[in-house]
């Protein structure tokens, strides 16, 4: 693309990008070998299992460094046989990166075992640029019902007001901004087959479809938006319109079929069954779901650490009036999802920066956020100036919080509301910071939902 023709939407895409880079290389963790820890080993575990170790029908944890293997999870199947807790969704997308990371450990005469320093930077590389695939899917579905101006103002919002910024840069290894990528890529992808269906487009969106379940399975609730989005748009045409593209919805279909088939035959070799639920005694608790506490809590509460959001709440009412064949399904999902993610046992999900399972969710209410800012740009009054400080104060907050987070100041799971406002924009260390923790029960949750 010429320099002439980008766009103020496009270059704020790419130095919102360059931004988390920043962030992400200033921490040095990957230097540290703090980006493949906790919960990532085991998404990770995947690649140097496969393409060093050779042993991915049970990896295993004697093989990895002494600092690493402790992290790794794996389920033992009741007929024998161990899988790796995780789905392989993220050392799919991390496939290409870990390639090039090897190659060059390999070349450079570095420690080529998957987990050294190179590999480690070679995740927050894989992040970041999932999360600029991200926001140019994104921009171009905006820029359908919004002007450059707002839907830039939008993607600088989405990202630095909100934890996406933390779980693209400060540990780029959990799958949330790989979802957040493939959400606003099929988001794109079906907007763009409904209008003018062409086999390519409904295999890519087949394919997304099918990448999002086997990254965190229980996003394959947002394949609700573009079905719904199609029954509300098209209605009694959607039927006849599927059958003149039959062809087409059947490429669709092996697409989805092609990733979930890989993670089925690595379950069938790894626990002689082709579907395996992998997360032992861990369940959800549909008939005591958490919203409050997942909402408010200063635990982790989604709209008390991303307040920005309020906004995308609020907008819905103004995307209502601008596109209502796309309101339904976005609210139909994000009560689903509300519900679904807080009725997990651990519902403020271990060690995280707020609520992580909402990050992706971002993709979608990028469209109500820009509904808001589009109104408060036409303001000519006070509302207007008020609006924008907010905006501003939102993105200063989540950047002063991530760092409260990253040296714990702000606790990874046990932050109480003492705490929470003792620590309130100061850089300074509380007296008595442990007495004001409040510590969950993990074990009473896993047992009976509730801590």
């Amino acid at each position: 693309m010429k320099l002439s023709r980008l766009s103020l939407s496009s270059v704020t895409a790419v130095l919102v990008t360059l931004f988390v880079l920043m962030v992400g290389i200033r921490q040095k963790r990957y230097l540290r070998g703090e980006i493949i820890r906790h919960d990532v080993v085991t998404y990770y575990a995947y690649l140097p299992a496969l393409f060093i170790h050779h042993d991915l029908i049970s990896p295993s944890p004697d093989r990895l460094p002494g600092d690493i293997r402790w992290h790794l999870h794996l389920v033992e199947a009741p007929g024998g046989g161990k899988t790796l807790k995780m789905p392989l969704g993220v050392a799919l997308l991390l496939l290409p990166f870990f390639w090039v990371a090897h190659l060059l450990a390999l070349l450079t005469g570095t420690t080529a075992d998957g987990y050294g320093p190179v590999y480690q930077f070679f995740v927050l590389l894989a992040a970041v640029s999932y999360l600029l695939a991200g926001l140019w899917a994104l921009r171009k579905v905006l820029l359908r019902w919004f002007s450059e101006g707002v839907t830039a103002a939008t993607l600088v919002i989405v990202v630095l007001a909100t934890n996406l910024l933390y779980y693209a840069a400060i540990e780029p290894g959990m799958s949330h901004v790989y979802s957040f990528s493939l959400f606003a890529w099929l988001l794109r992808m079906s907007l763009q087959w409904f209008e003018r269906p062409h086999p390519g487009v409904a295999f890519a969106a087949g394919l997304l479809a099918g990448l999002i379940v086997v990254v965190r399975p229980v996003n394959g609730l947002v394949l609700l938006v573009p079905l719904l989005y199609g029954i509300l748009r098209y209605r009694g045409s959607l039927l006849s319109r599927v059958m003149e593209n039959k062809g087409q919805v059947a490429g669709m279909l092996l697409a989805a079929a092609l990733p979930v088939l890989l993670q089925m035959i690595d379950w069938k070799y790894s626990t002689g069954r082709f579907i395996f639920y992998s997360y032992g005694e861990e369940r959800f608790f549909f008939n005591h779901p958490h919203i409050l506490k997942g909402l408010f809590s200063y635990r982790k509460g989604w709209l008390l650490y991303t307040p920005v959001m309020t906004f995308a709440l609020v907008g819905l009412g103004f995307w209502y009036k601008k596109e209502r064949a796309l309101f339904w399904p976005l609210v139909i999902y994000l009560l689903l999802h509300i519900y679904v993610t807080f009725s997990w046992w651990c519902w403020w999900y271990g060690g995280s920066y707020g609520a992580r399972p909402m990050v992706e969710t971002y993709a979608l209410l990028a469209l109500p956020m820009a509904a808001f800012v589009e109104w408060s740009f036409r303001r000519r009054d006070g509302i207007r100036l008020l609006v924008t400080a907010a905006f501003v104060f939102f993105i200063f907050l989540n950047l002063f919080q991530v760092r409260q987070y990253t040296i714990t100041m702000l606790h990874w799971d046990s932050t109480s509301k003492k705490l929470y406002w003792k620590v309130f924009l100061r850089k300074q260390w509380p007296e008595g910071y442990e007495k004001m923790l409040e510590h969950p029960d993990y074990q009473k949750a896993l047992e009976t939902g509730d801590e």
